[in-house]
């Protein structure tokens, strides 16, 4: 069994957690997945899943194989693609992750443009928090994905747009010093924070003034922090981008000593990026560059 086809079946399986449900994203019958997974536990000298009543689980062996499986594929589809390239063809598949505002703001109008071009090309788009996108990256689950630069860590990343970080408040608090929000000014304010996985640079800022990190609201959607602040149940600190993202009568105070958020664009697997992710990348920078949007 030496073609990639095995381990994109693997890959679907433990997707899905179901044979079953793998063999419909695939398909081909429950029987078909069940034997290739057979042939591949065969081949490996070990099992890959425990099979039980509730469905299929990955083995501890089987885990540790996901990434290298994804890169696997990764790599024999931008063959795929490569040759399809030299064909003056472009199509197959890319992979895009991204925080709520970069999906809100940027996205639609790039996917707008670049299917215009490719409409061959099918493009799958997560919104997800910053670790969980750092994940996906780590594990090859997509192509490109919008990272915050303090959670980027060793990846293949490029650095393309700083926001400032500004304090969102009812329309009736004024600082103390009536310009700019200081450490001060939310010792004693009831904090409005994103949930775990969206406050990367929230909670870097609150480390280094020495305010508490926990609160009484921890909300997901940037929107929801915003209409929490407009009716006065607390003080948010957010990257400037997502404010302009979902506005809202709430006042936008600078925050002194200033801090930012520097956002840019992770690929996955450099070496083997596909055509057509090499072609969105393209895309992606351009865009940027055009909306003034690249100021690192």
């Amino acid at each position: 069994m030496n073609t990639v086809y095995p381990w994109k079946v693997f890959l679907q399986v433990a997707e899905d957690r179901s044979f079953r449900q793998a063999a419909l994203a695939l398909r081909v019958s429950p029987s078909a997945v069940s034997h290739v997974i057979l042939k591949l536990e065969e081949e490996t000298g070990f099992f890959l899943f425990v099979r039980s009543r509730g469905g299929v689980q990955l083995t501890a062996n089987g885990r540790l194989l996901v990434p290298y499986a994804r890169s696997l594929v990764g790599c024999c589809d931008a063959l795929d693609q490569q040759l399809m390239g030299l064909r003056n063809v472009c199509a197959g598949e890319v992979r895009i992750a991204g925080f709520n505002s970069a999906c809100a703001m940027w996205m639609p109008d790039i996917l707008r443009r670049f299917s215009a071009q490719y409409p061959q090309v099918e493009v799958t788009v997560y919104q997800q928090g910053d670790r969980t996108v750092r994940r996906m990256v780590e594990n090859g689950e997509v192509d490109l994905a919008f990272l915050s630069e303090d959670i980027a860590g060793d990846c293949d990343f490029l650095p393309l747009h700083r926001t400032p970080l500004v304090c969102l408040a009812p329309r009736d608090f004024t600082p103390a010093n009536g310009q700019y929000v200081t450490a001060e000014d939310l010792r004693d304010a009831v904090i409005i924070l994103q949930a775990d996985g969206y406050d990367t640079e929230i909670q870097r800022y609150l480390h280094m003034s020495s305010l508490p990190g926990k609160a009484l609201y921890r909300l997901e959607v940037d929107a929801t922090c915003h209409a929490y602040v407009e009716q006065g149940l607390g003080l948010c600190i957010t990257p400037e981008m997502t404010f302009r993202c979902s506005p809202r009568d709430v006042g936008v105070w600078p925050i002194r000593p200033a801090i930012s958020r520097t956002v840019g664009l992770a690929t996955v697997f450099p070496d083997f990026i596909t055509p057509a992710a090499r072609e969105m990348r393209r895309h992606i920078l351009a865009y940027m560059a055009e909306q003034g949007l690249r100021n690192v």
